[in-house]
C-alpha cells in the first residue's frame, strides 16, 4: 500500500517542481535516505512478532539517542544548555507515554536488536536528508526523491515469489471498508512525512526526532475519539495508571517545548 500510494505523489510533485534535481550522487544519496526511512519498517514488524507491543512501543524512544551523535558528526549539529535540557525532557516525556501495563519480565529478547537497528537506520535517514536538501532547489524535489527511495523499497516485496502471492491475495479479498481505511493511512502517512521532513530542514535533527517520541499522547487521544465511528480501533487502555503516565508525559511536553523557546 504505501509503494502503490507514494508513486502517484512522487510523480505529481516532479511535475510541480520540474524535475530540478541536483548532481546525480546527490540524487542517488537521497534516495538512499529515503529508503532507510522505509527498510527498518520490516525490522520493526518482525520484532512485534517477537516481543509485546508495548515494550516495542518503549524501545522506540531508542531513535533520538541514534540521531544525536549521528547528526554531530555529521551535520556538526550542537545543542544549547536549554536545548539539552528540553532534549532529556522530551526523552522522558516519550518513555513515559509509551508505557502501558504488562505482564512478564524483561529480557534482551531478538526485538531488542531489531528495534535497535531500525532505530539506527531511522536516525542516518533523518540526518542525511537535513544534510543533502540543501542541494535540491527547493524542499518539494528533496522530498520527492527522498520519496521514490521509499517507494522503491515497499515496492520490492512484490518481487520477492515467496511473498507475492499472499500480497495479491490480501488485496483481491480487501472489502471496500478497508480499502477506504488503507487509502486514508496513505494520505495521512504522506501528510506526516511531509511536515516531519519539513521540520528537520528548519530544526535541529535531534530535537525533531525526540518529538516523535510523543506519538502516544496522540494515539490515545484520536483512539478514543475514532473508536465511535470505525469498530476495528482496539480499546485504550484509560485506567488511572494509564491516564497518571499520559499526564505526567504531557508535563514533560509542556517543559521541553518551553526551554526551546530560551
Amino acid at each position: 500500500m504505501s509503494a502503490i500510494g507514494r508513486l502517484p505523489f512522487v510523480i505529481l510533485l516532479f511535475l510541480v517542481t520540474g524535475f530540478s534535481l541536483p548532481s546525480t550522487p546527490i540524487v542517488l544519496l537521497m534516495i538512499i535516505a529515503g529508503s532507510l526511512w522505509i527498510l527498518p519498517m520490516f525490522f520493526y514488524y518482525k520484532a512485534l512478532q517477537n516481543e509485546d507491543p508495548s515494550r516495542v512501543a518503549l524501545l522506540i524512544q531508542l531513535v533520538p539517542f541514534f540521531t544525536l551523535p549521528i547528526a554531530f558528526f555529521a551535520i556538526n549539529e550542537r545543542l544549547t544548555v536549554f536545548q539539552g535540557i528540553a532534549f532529556i525532557s522530551l526523552i522522558i516525556a516519550g518513555a513515559l507515554a509509551g508505557i502501558r501495563r504488562f505482564s512478564g519480565k524483561w529480557k534482551l529478547s531478538k526485538a531488542f536488536f531489531l528495534i535497535c537497528l531500525s532505530c539506527l537506520l531511522w536516525a542516518i535517514s533523518d540526518v542525511m536528508f537535513k544534510k543533502l536538501e540543501p542541494a535540491f532547489s527547493s524542499y518539494l524535489s528533496a522530498f520527492a526523491v527522498d520519496f521514490l527511495g521509499g517507494f522503491l523499497v515497499s515496492f520490492l516485496i512484490l518481487f520477492l515469489p515467496k511473498n507475492r502471492p499472499k500480497i495479491l491475495s490480501a488485496f483481491s479479498n480487501l472489502p471496500a471498508r478497508a480499502w477506504i481505511m488503507a487509502v486514508l493511512s496513505v494520505i495521512s502517512g504522506i501528510i506526516g512525512g511531509l511536515s516531519f521532513n519539513y521540520a528537520l530542514t528548519i530544526g535541529k535533527a535531534s530535537l525533531t526526532s525526540v518529538l516523535m517520541g510523543i506519538q502516544p499522547l496522540f494515539v490515545i487521544a484520536l483512539g478514543l475519539l475514532m473508536r465511535l465511528f470505525i469498530r476495528e480501533i482496539s480499546k485504550e487502555d484509560i485506567g488511572l495508571n494509564a491516564l497518571l503516565f499520559k499526564g505526567l508525559s504531557f508535563g514533560f511536553v509542556i517543559i521541553g517545548l518551553i526551554l526551546l523557546q530560551l
